[in-house]
């Protein structure tokens, strides 16, 4: 029951703030644009984004008899901070970027048309999370929007919750529990049925429940079932069941809702891993921003089904939603391909100096004047992750944050404290699930909740450390282009040991990063072709060979192909063109050339407007193939066409179905590219680099690992498990920096020989003329021309000396 209106098409968009705009008849000079929209299109991971204002507005058509129901604006997702406006009246705003939510416009709305007004900014804000990340936070009303039609009488937004107390694979009890509200003025009485259907369509049970809520109110039904012989959820067979409920109110159906949901149990253990429906599971994964190659993190539902399926095509069982909410269809897509997902709060950390001003602060704030302002955000947020996304059986875990342990000093008991009462919270939110800390390997914060995610060297760090835990982010390959053909994974994850639950890779796809040198981790591309690696993985896991490698040749044509040739035009689904240059023989070879895609008839729109460019120099070209991904907003077919230098062009008809037709002379403004683009601050290092970064050494003697040396504690230190030449202790630094000082303290007074090496690439070590170095007997300090580097490495040339910490500025 109830109508929900897709509101994607027919914005009209404007970077800036507009004061007053909502006030007066849109200009004709805004653009035109669909949803899901980021102020930074086109998106080639530029390191300068805009930030600042935009502002979005629509029209809205309201049928007579709709006057007197509840209306509303649902919002998938806006980064950051929201301010709606309709019909010139300020009806809610919403902060916070990566949840849904709603706007009640019952009382602003009139028949016939209104006129919507919605103010995005993306400026960082001390009190919103997150302050900090290894990210781009693009502007924008970057998710779906709907409106919302129901009776004043009604289930609740999202007010329905299943859950299953007792499961076997003889018996599962379900409890579901609905919010009801009353809109009306004066009590009603209710009664709520409900139809429990299995994954074949058959119907299994019926619930019933009544009950008199008072006007205004809003009552909460406990209803209950039991399933014989349950079909339950599991990666390798996701079955599905559905929960189809009604509310009646004096005999007369006024609301309905239809959700879906998972039979399953499990359980994560300290000392033999994980369980799903009483079997041992091993857990591997990869971890998975948002942002896809050109379009940045406004990404069709269609384009997140395609990064779920990816993974699950490689053997993979669990994604890390990182380090943030991710769309509720990515959360569906999941239940529906089976890969488990660990949803997080983007409470997060960078490390670095922690500078205040932009996203490289410190996690909790620095000020006390922005605490509870903060504190308030991360409530908010998990309360509105947790209640949007709590019926879906891929959901095992809920986590509070990532790597929050990079917190200035004088705040870190209060990170820990908050962290604390988050994990509390979720529990009270939903005692069926265990609660996680990510990126917890430093500083006491892998003890601070149900389950311990460590990333980096937490896998050497953390030896059967007594709590549930698994490995949130190890390292597999770096750099653009087709990558390693061999991948080593890091160590500390080369065995699965019975106490560990299992290991997600850092990560699935390239993304888009404030921080420099950030963002080219994936084993597949940002514009999602697949890398070497990817095939790698596949054949471990799978046992499907790999392809072979394009080699270098001379093109002859261009194949240009779709993964589906029939598109909506609601803004929910598009289609993945690629595009590949082949030889005389129709084999794909490694080229530099660059390909332009372009709409030739039709309303296809790609990130940049009606035609795009695929290079080998944006990363959207690798090894002769490219794509890309293309969407409408009106019906009909569209041509496209690949052209290249010296080569015949290559078309590709696509079929745009729904919604209005296109219209080959109706007025379209394209955007354009941001005014002005926000460059990173530069970083004046005052604080180490490396501080609490993660290491490695070529041994370690027990109770002596390399993690000490970037701990910030003189007492400890780090020990090599032998005498011999040529051990090394290394402190990492993650991402590239421009360097210029490194302090080494020893632990001991040895007279032995040492080199100092940098490296950009985490393959090719550089050494550092040390040779004017202010020293003492247990200190040095080395002043070096500014190098680009990703780690700092002290190799002895003799017995090799114990080292206390390595400092980088």
């Amino acid at each position: 029951m109830g109508d929900r209106i897709n509101l994607n098409r027919d914005w009209k968009f404007s970077f800036g703030e507009h004061p007053g705009a909502h006030l007066h008849p849109a200009d004709e000079d805004w653009y035109d644009v669909g949803l899901p929209h980021s102020f930074g299109l086109p998106d080639f991971r530029e390191t300068a984004f805009y930030v600042g204002y935009g502002c979005y507005r629509r029209t809205v058509d309201v049928e007579p008899e709709w006057v007197g129901k509840w209306l509303a604006l649902e919002f998938q997702g806006v980064f950051q901070r929201t301010e709606v406006y309709v019909n010139g009246a300020k009806v809610g705003g919403h902060e916070g970027g990566y949840t849904p939510f709603i706007i009640d416009i019952s009382n602003a709305v009139r028949p016939g048309s209104n006129d919507v007004s919605v103010r995005v900014d993306n400026l960082w804000n001390a009190q919103i999370a997150p302050r900090a990340g290894d990210y781009s936070f693009n502007g924008g009303i970057y998710r779906d929007v709907a409106l919302l039609i129901r009776e004043p009488a009604r289930f609740a937004w999202h007010g329905i919750s299943v859950t299953t107390p007792t499961v076997s694979a003889q018996e599962a009890t379900v409890a579901v529990d609905l919010e009801v509200r009353n809109g009306w003025q004066h009590a009603q009485h209710a009664r709520v049925t409900g139809r429990i259907v299995d994954p074949d369509g058959i119907e299994v049970a019926q619930l019933t429940a009544e009950c008199e809520i008072a006007s205004g109110a809003t009552a909460t039904l406990r209803l209950e079932a039991s399933l014989d012989h349950p079909l339950l959820w599991h990666p390798d067979h996701p079955h599905l069941y559905r929960l189809e409920s009604a509310l009646e109110v004096d005999g007369v159906v006024v609301d309905g809702s239809s959700d879906s949901f998972g039979v399953r149990w499990f359980e994560f253990t300290a000392d033999r891993g994980f369980f799903l429906n009483g079997e041992h599971l091993e857990l591997h994964g990869a971890n998975v921003h948002q942002d896809h190659g050109g379009w940045g993190d406004a990404v069709t539902q269609a384009g997140m089904r395609r990064d779920v399926a990816m993974v699950k095509e490689l053997g993979m069982n669990i994604i890390r939603g990182s380090h943030y909410p991710h769309h509720l269809a990515f959360t569906d897509a999941c239940d529906e391909l089976g890969v488990l997902y660990w949803s997080e709060l983007p409470f997060w950390g960078a490390g670095g100096d922690n500078i205040e001003g932009y996203w490289f602060a410190s996690a909790y704030p620095v000020e006390a004047a922005d605490e509870a302002g903060f504190e308030a955000s991360c409530r908010q947020t998990l309360t509105e992750m947790i209640r949007t996304q709590r019926n879906s059986p891929s959901v095992v875990v809920w986590s509070v944050g990532n790597e929050v342990f990079f917190s200035d000093e004088h705040v870190i008991d209060k990170a820990r404290q908050l962290t604390v009462e988050l994990v509390d919270l979720a529990h009270e939110l939903d005692p069926s699930r265990p609660v996680a800390v990510g990126g917890a390997q430093r500083r006491g914060f892998d003890l601070l909740g149900d389950i311990a995610g460590y990333n980096g060297d937490g896998a050497e760090l953390f030896v059967d450390p007594g709590i549930p835990n698994l490995v949130t982010e190890y390292h597999g390959v770096h750099g653009l282009g087709q990558g390693d053909e061999e991948v080593t994974w890091q160590t500390g994850v080369l065995t699965s040991p019975p106490w560990r639950s299992g290991k997600i890779l850092w990560c699935a796809y390239h993304y888009r990063s404030v921080l420099p040198g950030a963002g080219i981790g994936g084993i597949v591309s940002y514009f999602r072709i697949p890398r070497r690696p990817y095939f790698w993985y596949r054949e471990k896991l799978r046992g499907i060979p790999r392809p072979p490698r394009a080699q270098s040749g001379v093109g002859a044509s261009l194949r240009l192909s779709a993964d589906v040739l029939t598109i909506p035009t609601d803004g929910t689904g598009d289609t993945k063109l690629t595009v590949e240059t082949l030889d005389a023989a129709g084999n794909r070879v490694d080229t530099d050339t660059d390909v332009v895609l372009t709409v030739t008839a039709g309303a296809g729109l790609f990130p940049s407007g009606t035609s795009i460019t695929l290079s080998p120099r944006t990363d959207s070209m690798i090894a002769g193939e490219g794509a890309i991904e293309l969407r409408a907003y009106r019906s009909g077919e569209i041509t496209v066409e690949a052209s290249a230098p010296g080569l015949p062009a290559a078309q590709l008809s696509i079929h745009a179905i729904e919604g209005p037709a296109w219209d080959p002379v109706e007025p379209r403004r394209l955007p354009t590219a941001a005014p002005e683009l926000t460059a990173a601050p530069a970083i004046h290092q005052s604080s180490s680099l490396s501080a609490f970064r993660p290491t490695l050494a070529s041994s370690a003697e027990p109770g002596h690992p390399s993690a000490n040396i970037t701990d910030g504690n003189d007492a400890s230190f780090w020990r090599a498990a032998t005498s011999d030449g040529g051990e090394w202790v290394q402190a990492g630094l993650e991402f590239a920096y421009e360097i210029s000082r490194v302090r080494i303290e020893f632990a001991d007074d040895a007279p032995t020989e040492w080199k100092l090496e940098t490296t950009a690439d985490h393959e090719r070590f550089e050494p550092v003329d040390a040779s004017g170095a202010v020293s003492t007997a247990k200190s040095v300090i080395v002043e070096l021309p500014k190098r680009v580097a990703r780690a700092v490495r002290i190799r002895f040339l003799g017995a090799p000396r114990a080292v206390a910490r390595i400092d980088v500025f």
